[in-house]
């Protein structure tokens, strides 16, 4: 099966979004994955971070570029992070890019919500924290490789999935402040500096 993996953050490299679509074909063993568009691939993944409740607007115009020209048969699943503790809050972005589905003719396959995606940077999907990503990610991965024999039509898709940190709200509040101190020490920055209003 060819699939193509669109990794939309604007970072690339180094980014949640990269990580994740890595992740992914961990999970794809015998696939061939192309990266970047590709119009004879079965399936495309979308990998892209939250941008103000939305996509960001560099894979946005990508989108418009390839809305047309795609085969009808094409399933995209999309993968959407944030530094937020919720994974739902990736609801908004998911419809939009379901909605493009629609737009563009082509299937939906199903949508992903990662929360705590800072947390992706130093750990492994499918372990502590990220276990429940993992999972995640796992079941994603068996419904692509299912799309084929599975066609999905529009208004009757898979439930997408939200993964939250596996753990309380409060210590990855309390990581992220911990963390956000440290950069700021590292950039000259005292507490006082850092707590200061504009």
């Amino acid at each position: 099966m060819r699939i193509a993996f669109i990794n939309g953050s604007p970072r690339k490299n180094n980014s949640m979004s990269l990580q994740l679509l890595r992740a992914l074909e961990e999970r794809l063993p015998g696939c061939e994955i192309i990266r970047g568009w590709d119009e004879a691939c079965e399936a495309i993944v979308l990998a892209f971070p939250l941008y103000v409740d939305g996509i960001p607007s560099n894979l946005l115009r990508e989108l418009t570029v390839h809305e047309r020209g795609l085969p009808p048969g094409t399933r995209v699943y999309a993968m959407v992070n944030n530094g937020f503790y919720e994974g739902a809050q990736n609801a908004v972005a998911i419809a939009m890019a379901r909605n493009w589905c629609a737009r563009a003719g082509v299937q939906w396959g199903q949508g992903m919500g990662v929360g705590g995606g800072g947390m992706l940077a130093s750990r492994k999907p499918g372990r502590g924290p990220l276990k429940s990503l993992g999972a995640a990610l796992d079941t994603l991965a068996s419904n692509v490789l299912a799309g084929d024999t599975a066609p999905i039509a529009f208004g009757a898709e898979r439930e997408d999935m939200y993964t939250s940190p596996d753990i309380p709200r409060a210590l990855y509040k309390l990581g992220g402040a911990m963390g956000l101190r440290k950069k700021g020490k590292m950039n000259g920055l005292s507490r006082r500096e850092m707590a200061r209003r504009l």
